[in-house]
């Protein structure tokens, strides 16, 4: 019978002194110690990884082995590399008898660093950057285990085995350790008998000894949840020292996304349940197929209805593709921090905010020229926030009736508030509560007044407002009082990067060619969100209708040449009166804006 403790602490070995042990899952088989000895005047540390010789996992004729355990498909691996990045470096390695037992040996620097687990725990969640250099390491760390497995992999991939070394704010290294159950694929004969295994990064598959690529692909997305999220999995398992649940692998990753959905934008829902998928096919088939996207997730460039494979909506369970948020709409980077700062972050943990005494704008009106998605960003901006919403447009309140539509605004919030919290979201709010000196018979005037008593200070009442108008001049002034439009937010024409991606993201539906997203940028400026929709569509009908005058089995795909013709032919929709027009507004509403005493805009103090 195997001893159960392969070293004593404060015992010489290898010339090293053992300080204590840092792992309890392969008592007896392999062992890992902190060691210590003295070099010069310094002490260095290091970590020793302990093999027993005579266990039945590292067994092998005793005339082939060599000084050297090479045998032993960990230490391999580790020496042989050509970097040291990802891994802790091997400073040595070697065979030593303790009694009667022969243990092979090997030494890496030691690394003075965190956990990722623990990483998550202290910050909440890391910040998208760091989230994006953790996972890089990750993705090239095991496509090199690939490699060199002939398609098989780490398969001990867990927050615990992931270190982070932080130089202040700064994330210097990342290393992944815990190569114990490294190996080629295995199909029901994986050799893995000596040891429970961490539920939370466990792929289903892997109950019936199923081991391959994909398997760590399972795991790597479970950690990026947990990065992202900020969760680890604590609530569904009851003994967090050994993280075994009483949950199958399948139940506890039902629980643990439906918990992190709420965190969750919706391009990073699919993304990370295509990952996790339960179905090993479903899932990203490679790590530089898994990287591409999470790169497009950083990038912000990432459309959850055209840049995410289908497969990864139908793992979702809906059919059909999932409502997104904010990481749908195209560029406007500081709109969208806007909206997270000042809005969602605050609906989606009103307990923190609350202990802050921190309230939610109660209306936020979106203004700017036409055609340049202010509605859009609204409702998307709505549907990241996890609350119900809807969308009122100004015929919803009309009425033949003298003081109908007065009603209708007053039901409208009554029911919002039953059903609260929610969102309204006004569209061409001018219409809805227009300046009352120009209007002659008062009825208006009634609609307007009840407008302006529903909106004071209704986030009290669980009921946000999100309006939007091309003519902010026409609004009656009483509207733009603190406590009912809090914050007015200028939507411009979209930007260079925004174009970019607009362009992407309407011309990656269909079929294209060789197509040069900067240029295309380039020379659409000033052009509004529907004019560029408009060249991509015009450009498409054009392909359309060639590629059936000509009889074509195959539709012809966008090209460049195709979608300068149409850019030639057009004109912008804002004019450039219109534009220097709006450009003044914005100047006069910020000033206004700014008139008011409270200096933090979008908060209820």
């Amino acid at each position: 019978m195997e001893q159960k403790q392969l070293l004593k602490i404060n015992s010489w070995f290898a010339g090293r002194v053992v300080v204590r042990k840092l792992s309890t899952r392969h008592d007896g088989v392999r062992e890992v110690y902190l060691t210590k000895w003295q070099e010069g005047v310094s002490e260095k540390l290091g970590i020793l990884t302990v093999f027993n010789l005579k266990s039945k996992r590292y067994e092998v004729d005793g005339a082939a082995r060599k000084r050297v355990p090479d045998f032993i498909e960990e230490v391999k691996f580790l020496r042989n590399r050509q970097s040291d990045r990802y891994f802790p470096r091997v400073i040595d390695c070697g065979i030593e008898r303790v009694g009667t037992v022969r243990l092979g040996w090997m030494l890496q620097h030691n690394i003075d660093a965190n956990s990722l687990t623990k990483e998550i725990k202290l910050q909440r969640g890391l910040c998208m950057s760091d989230v994006v250099k953790v996972m890089d390491v990750l993705f090239s760390a095991v496509d090199e285990l690939t490699r060199f497995t002939r398609g098989g992999g780490h398969y001990n991939i867990t927050t615990d085995n992931i270190l982070l070394d932080y130089d202040g704010n700064d994330l210097k290294g990342v290393y992944l350790i815990g190569l114990s159950d490294m190996g080629t694929s295995y199909n029901g004969l994986a050799p893995f008998t000596d040891g429970p295994r961490d539920t939370r990064f466990r792929a289903p598959e892997t109950i019936n000894g199923v081991f391959n690529s994909r398997t760590d692909i399972y795991a790597l997305g479970m950690v990026l949840t947990m990065m992202i999220s900020g969760d680890v999995g604590e609530d569904e398992i009851d003994n967090t020292d050994s993280w075994v649940s009483a949950f199958s692998p399948v139940e506890f990753r039902q629980q643990f996304m439906k918990r992190s959905r709420d965190t969750l934008s919706a391009a990073q829902r699919l993304i990370l349940e295509k990952a996790t998928d339960v179905n090993p096919n479903n899932r990203f088939q490679t790590v530089d197929r898994f990287r591409t996207f999470v790169n497009k997730l950083a990038k912000g460039s990432m459309s959850t209805q055209t840049h995410v494979e289908r497969a990864a909506t139908l793992a979702a369970g809906t059919g059909r593709p999932s409502a997104g948020g904010l990481d749908e709409v195209a560029g406007m980077s500081e709109l969208k921090a806007l909206f997270r700062r000042d809005f969602i972050r605050i609906v989606r943990n009103p307990k923190v905010a609350q202990a802050y005494g921190i309230k939610p704008s109660n209306c936020t009106l979106l203004y700017g020229p036409q055609g340049c998605g202010k509605t859009f960003i609204a409702e998307k901006a709505a549907q990241e926030s996890g609350l119900k919403y809807k969308v009122v447009n100004p015929s919803e309140l009309g009425s033949i009736y003298i003081h109908g539509s007065q009603q209708k605004i007053a039901e409208l919030f009554d029911e919002a508030e039953k059903k609260g919290p929610m969102i309204l979201i006004f569209d061409e709010f001018d219409a809805i509560v227009p300046k009352r000196e120009a209007d002659r018979n008062g009825n208006q005037a009634n609609e307007v007044n009840e407008m302006l008593t529903q909106l004071n200070n209704c986030a009290s009442r669980g009921i946000y407002v999100l309006a939007t108008t091309n003519r902010p001049g026409l609004l009656d002034p009483a509207i733009m009082r603190k406590g009912r439009v809090d914050r007015m937010v200028y939507v411009s024409l979209p930007d260079k990067e925004a174009r970019k991606e607009l362009f992407r993201l309407e011309i990656e539906k269909r079929p294209f060619v060789e197509i040069d997203y900067e240029e295309l940028a380039a020379v659409t400026e000033n052009f509004t969100c529907s004019d560029i929709s408009y060249i991509v569509e015009e450009s498409a009908r054009l392909c359309f209708e060639e590629t059936l005058d000509r009889g074509l089995d195959d539709p012809l795909p966008l090209s460049m040449n195709r979608m300068m013709e149409v850019i030639k032919v057009t004109r912008s929709s804002v004019s450039e009166q219109q534009r220097r027009e709006y450009l003044e507004l914005k100047d006069e509403m910020e000033n206004r804006q700014s008139a008011g005493n409270r200096n933090k805009v979008g908060f209820i103090l």
